[in-house]
């Protein structure tokens, strides 16, 4: 599979999809609540921001929804930037709306089994069982993404799913600015800063991922992020909000993941920040700055 080059997703897109394919799809296992979750989609995996969900122990794995097989690839045959591992024995499914799903980390005898004389698939049916290759060997877990083969952009699943009402709750701690030198600045310590523009960083969930988060001041948004796409361009990987951000600035290293940008400007300021799940469930602290 050739690397390509991928340009942003506009938001209206993302809508148009949004409206017409929720009423496709289904989850690909029986059991996706939180306690079956592995990791999000929009997660750090080894330096990059992961566009699966990857889901812990399933059996069978079924067709999200009605469409065509792509293509189906066996272990080591695929190892790309937006796939920063090979996705082992994997099954590609083409539905309407250039949407693609991707089943990774399968179990090749029963793939193979389901996918004899098979060039079209139902929702619901099952394609295979999930295996150990992959990123995942030596786990059986099911590595699930949704790309929109137009634009060429990971999708969060979620956006296409019926609602589990049951999402991972979200950790809102070890708040830390970080200066245009790099300096770090942990906001449980630190209530004087200098004027200038800082990154807001909170400390990273280990499996849920904030679907949006909003930074404030004196009550004024001035950024904010949600994960409901995942972009590439010239070989770069960034998240969309106010501004484009690069793989390694939303994930600066394993501990800090960004919450959005802000100018600091002398006097005294309240720094809102918000993070927010999918289900609009929302943790929000705020902090009294005295910048200089």
């Amino acid at each position: 599979m050739k690397k390509r080059i991928i340009t942003c997703v506009s938001i209206a897109f993302v809508i148009v999809s949004i409206i017409s394919s929720l009423y496709a799809f289904n989850w690909p296992v029986e059991d996706f609540g939180a306690k079956n979750m592995q990791s999000y989609f929009g997660q750090l995996r080894g330096k990059l921001i992961s566009p699966s969900f990857i889901f812990e122990n399933p059996d069978d794995v079924k067709a999200i929804g009605d469409g065509k097989l792509l293509i189906y690839m066996k272990d080591d045959v695929n190892d790309t930037s937006m796939f920063p591992s090979t996705l082992g024995n994997c099954v590609l499914i083409s539905h309407k709306d250039d949407l693609v799903s991707v089943y990774g980390n399968l179990d090749e005898p029963t793939m193979e089994k389901n996918l004899d004389s098979k060039t079209n698939f139902s929702q619901d049916e099952k394609i295979g069982s999930t295996g150990t290759s992959g990123f995942q060997v030596r786990v059986s877990n099911l590595e699930f993404q949704i790309f929109d083969s137009k634009n060429g952009s990971a999708i969060n699943p979620k956006i296409f799913m019926p609602r589990t009402n049951n999402e991972i709750p979200l950790v809102l701690s070890n708040i830390t600015l970080q200066n245009k030198n790099g300096s770090l600045f942990n906001l449980s310590e630190v209530k004087n800063l200098a004027s200038g523009t800082y990154r807001i960083y909170q400390g990273r969930n280990s499996v849920a991922c904030p679907y949006k988060s909003k930074v404030t001041i004196n009550g004024v948004v001035v950024d904010e992020l949600t994960f409901d796409t995942i972009n590439e361009e010239n070989s770069r990987i960034y998240i969309n909000g106010k501004k484009q951000y690069l793989s390694n600035v939303i994930y600066p290293n394993s501990e800090l993941q960004l919450l959005g940008e802000a100018v600091l400007t002398p006097g005294h300021s309240t720094l809102g920040i918000e993070v927010a799940d999918y289900l609009g469930n929302i943790k929000n602290i705020s902090f009294a700055l005295i910048i200089n």
